[in-house]
């Protein structure tokens, strides 16, 4: 083989790996006029006491972490980010040898709505749910679930907004 083949066979293969990486971006789904969103308190439509400040809190700073879109009050914003807790469903998961219940799951359901305020376009409407399981003895263990399929749901949100995924 010459010189000039191997060169150029070499050359190939350290470049053949890099060749798929143009087609990827990470600028995300949002439009380049979208750069702000508003959070408005999401409804509670459940007898969970609370559920919409928690749920809204932790979108918030799940989007404040992000940092894709700047969070202003809503007269300042591009887009809007509206959400409704709908359900919240408590059913057994896991069950003993003696079919005592072992362990419970919490399921919450919220309905989502984001809005291009600037072209006064939905851009994605969607019932979303997550859910995590918990020790039905241990209130506390409840209390983390929630906040664990409510963490879950809000990356969902994060997620369907700024990468369109």
């Amino acid at each position: 083989m010459s010189r000039r083949l191997i060169t150029i066979v070499a050359a190939l293969v350290l470049l053949l790996p890099l060749a798929g990486c143009g087609i990827y971006s990470f600028s995300g789904a949002v439009p380049t006029h979208l750069q702000t969103v508003a959070i408005p308190i999401f409804e509670n439509q459940t007898a969970e006491f609370g559920l919409d400040q928690e749920m809204t809190d932790e979108v918030v700073n799940t989007f404040t972490i992000d940092n894709t879109l700047k969070i202003v009050d809503l007269r300042n914003a591009d887009s809007a980010l509206y959400g409704t807790i709908a359900r919240v469903d408590d059913q057994p998961s896991t069950y003993s040898a003696d079919e005592s219940v072992q362990e419970y799951r919490v399921t919450i359901v919220v309905r989502v709505r984001y809005e291009d305020l600037t072209n006064g376009k939905v851009v994605w409407e969607q019932t979303i749910s997550n859910f995590d399981n918990y020790d039905p003895g241990d209130p506390a263990d409840r209390e983390a679930a929630v906040g664990e399929a409510m963490r879950k749901i809000t990356e969902d949100i994060l997620n369907k907004t700024v990468s369109g995924w």
